[in-house]
C-alpha cells in the first residue's frame, strides 16, 4: 500500500525571501561574479591609500556575503562580521542592516534559530529608527524564518506588517513576494482554495513588473500547491515552465526545489522510477548548495522512492541522513516524516521491533505537531483579529480628529458670517458651542462604552478559543490511534489488555476536562448566578474524597479530612463542588507517592476560612504568581506520575470562589508542597 504523506508533507522551497541584491541595482548585481569581487576586494587591500573605514569596502564584503549565501555558509560569516563591526563603528546604516540580516541567515541555516531572531529583530528596529527602505525585507525574512519554525501566528503578523508597509509606498515587488508568503501560510492550514486566489493576485502582480525571475518562482509554488490538490495536468505546466526560467538564469537553488517538485508529481502518480530521477537531478545540484533547510525534505522523499520499490536499504539510509539534518536544525515537522518512513521500512522488512521503536517517535512528534497545528490555527484567526481591530482603531480616530476640525470650521465660518451682529454673535455661538459640545460628548461616551464591550467580548472569545484548543486532541487521538492498530491487527488482543489502564485514565481525563469546560462556558457565555445555600463543608469534602478515592489510592496518597462538621457554608453547591474537586485533582496530580493531602479550617466572626495542603513538589515564586492572574494565558504542567492537565482548574476554582464573594489564595515553595486557602461567607 503506498504510504500517505500529504499531510506531514514538507514545503520545498516555497517562502520566498526579497533578494538581498534589492538595495543594489539589478545589473550590478549579475554582471560581477564572485571571483571578480574577490579579486576586486584584494586589489583595494593592497593600495597605499587603502582605508578600511570606508562605505564601499563595507558595501563590497556585504555583496560577496550575498553570493556565497547558498555557496558557503561559513564565508557568509566571515564577510558579513567584517562588514558589520566596520559599519557599526562608522555608522553606517544602511550596510549594518545588510550585514546583521546576512548574519542572521547564517545562523538559522546552522540551526542557531534564538541568535537568528536576534539578530533580525535589531536590523528591524535599526531600520525603523532610520526610516531604511529594507524595513519590508526585514519583516518578509522574519515572516519566513517564523514559518520555518513552525510559528504561523508569529509569520502572519510579519507578514501582514510587510503588506501594509508595501501598500502605503507602492513597492509592488515588496507585494508580490509577502502576499505569495501568505498563499504560502494558506496552504499549511491546508485552506487550498484561499491560497490560489492569492496567487492569482500574484501573478497579475509579477505580469505589470514583467520580471521572469518573479513569474518563475511564483509559478514553481503554484506547481506544489496543484500537487496538493492532485491537479497533475497544471502542475507540470507551471513546473516545466519555472524550470525553463531557472536553466536560462541559472537559479540554481530554485532549479533544485522544481526537480523536487517533478520528482512529487511522478511519485504522487506511482512512478517511482522517474521520481528517483528527479530528485537524483534535485540532489546533484544540492551537493554545491548549502543549503541543508530543503535538502532534509528531499531526502525524505528520496527515501519514500526507494521504499515503494521495496530498497529497504537504501530507503534506511536516505530516511536517516535527512532525520540526522531536521535533528541539526530544529526541523519538527521533517523529522516526524523521517521517523513515519523508517516505520514503514522496518514494518515492510519484517522488523517489528526497530518498526514499533520508530512508530512510538512518530506518534510522539505527530501529537506534538496535531496540538500545535491547532493551537496555531487559533493564533492565526487571533492575530487576523488583532490586526483588523487596530486598522478599525485607527479609522476611528482620524474619525474623531476629522469631527473635530469639522467643528472647528463650522464655527469659523458662523463667526464670519454674523460678524457685524457682535452681540447677538456671541450669545448665540455661547449655545452652538455648548449644544456641539453636549452632542461630542455624548458620541465619545457611546464610543467609549462601545470600545468597553468589545474588549469583553474579545476576552472571552480568546479564553474560550484557549480552551477548546488545549489538551482535549492528544488523548482523544492517543486512543484512537491505539484502536487503529486493535482494528488492523497491527496488536494483539491480549496486547490491547495491557493499554486499558492507559485508556481508563485518558477518559476520565477527558470527563474531567468536559465537566470544567462546560462550567466555564456556562459562566463565561451566560453570566451564570450563583443559587447559594446553607452547606455543611465536612460532607462535600468526604463525598469529593470518595469521588477521586481511585486516583489517591494508585499513587498511595492518603487524605484526611478535619474539618469540622459543624461548620457551614453559604454558597453555590455545585459551583464549591468543581473548586473542591480541581484542588483536590490538583493536589493528587503534583504529590508524589506515598505522600499525604489534608483538609482542615478555621472558623472566623463571618466566614469559613479552609485549606487543602499536601506534601508535593510545590511551585516556584514565578509560576504562584500566574496561576491566579486575570490573563487568558492557562498555566498547565505535567504531575509526579506524568498526569497531563489544561490549566483550565485554576482559573475555573478563581471565577467560581468569586461568584461566591469568596477569596482564593496559595502559599508554596519548591520541594514542601502546597497549600491552597478558600475564605467563603457562612452567611
Amino acid at each position: 500500500m503506498k504510504p500517505n504523506y500529504t499531510i506531514l508533507k514538507p514545503f520545498a522551497k516555497k517562502v520566498l525571501l526579497i533578494l538581498f541584491f534589492l538595495w543594489l541595482s539589478p545589473g550590478k548585481a549579475q554582471s560581477n561574479s564572485l571571483d571578480s569581487l574577490k579579486l576586486e576586494l584584494a586589489y583595494i587591500e593592497n593600495t597605499k591609500s587603502f582605508n578600511k573605514n570606508n562605505v564601499d569596502y563595507v558595501r563590497l564584503h556585504n555583496t560577496i556575503s550575498d553570493l556565497y549565501f547558498f555557496r558557503n555558509l561559513d564565508s557568509v560569516r566571515h564577510y558579513s562580521k567584517i562588514a558589520y563591526d566596520i559599519a557599526k563603528k562608522n555608522n553606517f546604516i544602511n550596510e549594518e542592516i545588510i550585514a546583521l540580516l546576512n548574519l542572521s541567515h547564517y545562523y538559522f541555516n546552522v540551526g542557531k534559530n534564538t541568535e537568528s531572531l536576534r539578530l533580525l529583530n535589531e536590523s528591524l528596529q535599526l531600520a525603523k529608527d532610520h526610516n531604511n527602505r529594507n524595513e519590508g525585507a526585514i519583516l518578509n525574512k522574519l515572516g519566513y524564518y517564523h514559518f520555518d519554525l513552525g510559528n504561523h501566528s508569529e509569520a502572519l503578523k510579519a507578514y501582514l506588517l510587510a503588506t501594509k508597509l508595501g501598500e502605503k509606498t507602492s513597492d509592488k515587488i515588496l507585494l508580490s513576494v509577502v502576499k505569495e508568503n501568505i498563499a504560502i501560510l494558506y496552504i499549511a492550514q491546508n485552506d487550498f482554495q484561499q491560497a490560489l486566489d492569492i496567487y492569482k493576485e500574484v501573478v497579475a502582480i509579477n505580469n505589470e513588473l514583467g520580471n521572469e525571475q518573479y513569474i518563475g518562482e511564483t509559478k514553481a509554488n503554484m506547481a506544489d500547491l496543484y500537487v496538493d490538490l492532485k491537479d497533475f495536468e497544471n502542475a507540470n505546466l507551471n513546473i516545466d515552465y519555472s524550470i525553463a526560467i531557472f536553466e536560462k538564469n541559472k537559479s540554481y537553488e530554485w532549479l533544485s526545489s522544481c526537480y523536487k517538485t517533478k520528482g512529487d508529481i511522478y511519485l504522487n502518480q506511482d512512478n517511482s522510477t522517474l521520481a528517483l530521477y528527479w530528485y537524483g537531478k534535485s540532489l546533484e545540484l544540492h551537493e554545491n548548495l548549502d543549503d541543508d533547510v530543503y535538502k532534509a525534505p528531499l531526502l525524505n522523499e528520496i527515501a519514500r522512492a526507494h521504499l515503494i520499490q521495496k530498497k529497504y536499504t537504501e530507503a534506511e539510509a536516505f530516511a536517516l541522513s535527512s532525520l540526522e539534518i531536521s535533528q541539526k536544525l530544529g526541523l519538527l515537522e521533517n523529522s516526524t516524516n523521517s521517523y513515519d518512513i523508517l516505520y514503514q521500512i522496518k514494518k515492510e522488512d519484517l522488523q517489528p521491533i526497530s518498526a514499533l521503536e520508530y512508530h512510538e517517535k512518530y506518534k510522539l512528534f505527530f501529537d506534538s505537531i496535531s496540538r500545535k497545528e491547532n493551537l496555531t490555527s487559533l493564533g492565526n484567526l487571533k492575530t487576523k483579529l488583532e490586526f483588523d481591530k487596530k486598522q478599525k482603531d485607527d479609522a476611528i480616530a482620524n474619525e474623531k480628529e476629522l469631527a473635530k476640525q469639522n467643528v472647528y470650521t463650522y464655527l469659523a465660518l458662523f463667526t464670519l458670517v454674523i460678524f457685524g451682529f457682535i452681540i447677538f454673535l456671541l450669545r448665540k455661538q455661547s449655545k452652538v458651542r455648548k449644544d456641539f459640545n453636549a452632542i461630542l460628548r455624548i458620541k465619545n461616551k457611546a464610543l467609549e462604552k462601545r470600545e468597553i464591550e468589545l474588549n469583553e467580548i474579545n476576552n472571552t472569545k480568546d479564553k474560550l478559543f484557549s480552551i477548546i484548543g488545549h489538551d482535549l486532541r492528544g488523548p482523544i487521538n492517543a486512543l484512537g490511534s491505539i484502536l487503529k492498530m486493535l482494528k488492523e491487527k497491527e496488536i494483539t488482543e491480549e496486547e490491547f489488555s495491557q493499554f486499558i489502564p492507559k485508556v481508563s485514565t485518558d477518559v476520565d481525563a477527558i470527563s474531567f476536562t468536559l465537566n470544567n469546560l462546560l462550567s466555564w462556558g456556562r459562566t463565561q457565555m451566560t453570566g451564570a448566578t450563583s443559587e447559594r445555600i446553607k452547606i455543611g463543608l465536612s460532607s462535600m469534602i468526604n463525598d469529593t474524597i470518595k469521588f477521586l478515592d481511585e486516583s489517591a489510592k494508585h499513587k498511595k496518597i492518603s487524605i484526611q479530612n478535619t474539618v469540622s462538621e459543624a461548620y457551614t457554608i453559604w454558597a453555590d453547591k455545585n459551583q464549591i463542588d468543581v473548586v473542591l474537586r480541581n484542588l483536590l485533582s490538583n493536589a493528587i496530580k503534583f504529590t508524589p507517592k506515598n505522600g499525604h493531602i489534608t483538609f482542615s479550617a478555621t472558623e472566623e466572626e463571618d466566614f469559613i476560612q479552609f485549606s487543602i495542603q499536601d506534601n508535593g513538589v510545590g511551585m516556584a515564586e514565578e509560576f504562584k504568581q500566574k496561576i491566579f492572574t486575570d490573563s487568558n494565558t492557562l498555566v498547565s504542567t505535567y504531575g509526579t506520575a506524568n498526569e497531563k492537565g489544561t490549566g483550565l482548574g485554576l482559573a475555573l476554582c478563581k471565577e467560581m470562589v468569586l461568584k461566591n464573594e469568596g477569596e482564593i489564595w496559595v502559599e508554596s515553595s519548591i520541594g514542601k508542597g502546597s497549600t491552597f486557602y478558600i475564605k467563603l461567607p457562612k452567611k
